[in-house]
This record gives C-alpha cells, structure tokens and sequence, in this order.
C-alpha cells in the first residue's frame, strides 16, 4: 500500500521540485532588474542606507525620472542609438538574407571555406577583436563615425543571422523557384518577390537581435566614439553620472529603466515573430 501510494506521488513531487526550482531561477534573473527600479524610486541620500528593504516602504520619489527626462543629452544619446542600432538591423537584416540564401541554393568553389570564414568571429572574445577594428578603423579614417559601430555590430551578429536564415532557406522546396524560372522569372525576382516573403519572421528575428545587440552595446561605443554629442546610451549614461569623482546611483537606475523601454516594448510586440523566426529551422522539415 505504501510502495503504490510512493508511486501515485512520485509525480507530483517531481512537479513541485520543478517549480520551486523555476521560482529560484526567476528570482535569480529578475531580482536585479527589481532592485535597479527599487534604486530608481528612492532619493539619492537613501541609497547607502542600512535600514534599506527589498519592499519600498516610506519615502519614494520620482525626481530621479524626472531628471533623467527632462535632461537633453539623455533624449540626444537615445537618438544616436536608435540610428546606430537601426542601422544595424537593417544592414544584419539585408547581409544575411543574401548571405544565407546563397549558401543553402548555390553550390559553387569555395562555398564551404566562406562559410566557415563567416563563423570565424564568434570563435575570439570581442574584446581581442577590438584591437585589430580599432586599428582597421583607423587606418580607414572611420573613428569617432557612426559607421565604424555599425560595421563592429554587423560583423558579430552577421554568423547567428546568416544561419538563422540559412536555416529558412534549407527547407524551402527547390521545386518552388524551378516553377518560377519556368514562368520567366529572374533569379532577382525569384528571391525579392517570392523568397524573402516567406521568410518574414526569420528576418525580424534577426533585425532584433542586431538591434537589440548593438543597443546594448557598451566595449565598442565606449572606444570608437570619442565626441560627446555622438555617444550612444550605454557609454553615454556612463559618462553622464559615473566618474572618478561622482556616483549618481539612482539617477542612474532612473536613466536605465528609461531606456530599456523602448527595447522591452518592442521585443513584447515582436515577440511571436522573434521566437517563430529562430525555432522554425529546428520545426520544418
């Protein structure tokens, strides 16, 4: 009776095992982020306080947002990354679908060499890398431009979108692109009318994960942007409220929790897409 009843409730310790270790790791991931708002709230005479609780009981206040907005070099940084990061996305977007397209339909010398060139760059850590782009950048004349970060970002994000739509390409019918040439088709039209359609969200899963790379980006933007109007967000707020002689804590939480709101918002609204674009390779087939 006691073996069978062990049995019967075998399951449902299993089950609560999971989900007390998946409330552990939630806790792991999102706690940060709670403190980082917790941060924001509270007035910078609090911050080092050892009568601090994980529950924001007593005096909040909102002055640190309202500072942080209502500074213009905060709006001028957030401008910059958005054209930086846009940037990226759509050149990422753009190199990988042609990329990935000719390898997975072509088969032509030096295919398989090229293909593993391409995956190169994730095989050193970025910041070895960083010395040979900052030398090729400035051999090029391209420091303290906007096209030296996005030549940086694209470089990186280029083997995880080239696969990734690699992947699409791979599963896609060669019978669907012989029916189009024999309808008089060029191979052009061939892949901008029918091919990339198909393909919408392995391409916005891509053009997120570019920009979402490069916005987040702090190496790279600290080092090829010297001039202060040009900076990004991430090394700009460094600047801004770290230094050798200032610690602006809270109103840098309050910097951080604003300028991860355009991020949050649209990676929920492409969320589905995002997620469809990098399981339909493994789901197809």
């Amino acid at each position: 009776m006691s073996s069978k009843r062990l049995i019967d409730d075998g399951p449902l310790r299993v089950k609560a095992v999971l989900i007390v270790l998946f409330v552990l790791i939630g806790i792991f991931m999102f706690f940060p982020m709670y403190w980082m708002v917790l941060t924001a709230l509270r007035p910078s005479t609090e911050i080092f306080s050892r009568d601090v609780g994980l529950i924001p009981i007593g005096s909040t206040t909102l002055a640190n947002f309202r500072a942080v907005i209502g500074d213009p070099r905060i709006a001028r940084y957030m401008l910059n990354s958005v054209f930086v990061s846009g940037s990226t996305s759509v050149a990422t977007t753009l190199i990988c679908a042609y990329a990935g397209y000719s390898f997975s339909k072509y088969r032509y010398p030096g295919r398989r060499p090229l293909m593993f060139v391409v995956m190169t760059s994730q095989m050193f850590p970025f910041a070895v890398l960083l010395l040979t782009i900052y030398v090729m950048m400035r051999f090029l004349g391209l420091l303290d431009r906007y096209m030296a970060l996005v030549l940086s970002y694209v470089t990186f994000t280029l083997p995880v979108g080239t696969w990734t739509l690699k992947s699409f390409f791979d599963h896609m019918p060669d019978s669907l692109i012989e029916s189009a040439k024999i309808d008089g088709a060029s191979r052009v039209s061939i892949l901008h009318r029918i091919i990339l359609p198909l393909t919408i969200p392995g391409m916005i899963s891509v053009a997120v994960y570019g920009f979402v790379w490069s916005w987040n980006d702090l190496l790279y933007a600290l080092t090829l942007i010297t001039s202060p109007e040009r900076r990004t967000l991430a090394p700009g707020l460094v600047m801004t409220y770290m230094g050798e002689f200032q610690r602006h804590w809270a109103t840098m939480m309050a910097a951080s929790v604003w300028v991860s709101v355009p991020v949050t918002v649209g990676f929920v609204l492409l969320q589905r897409f995002f997620v469809q674009g990098l399981t339909a390779g493994a789901l197809k087939g």
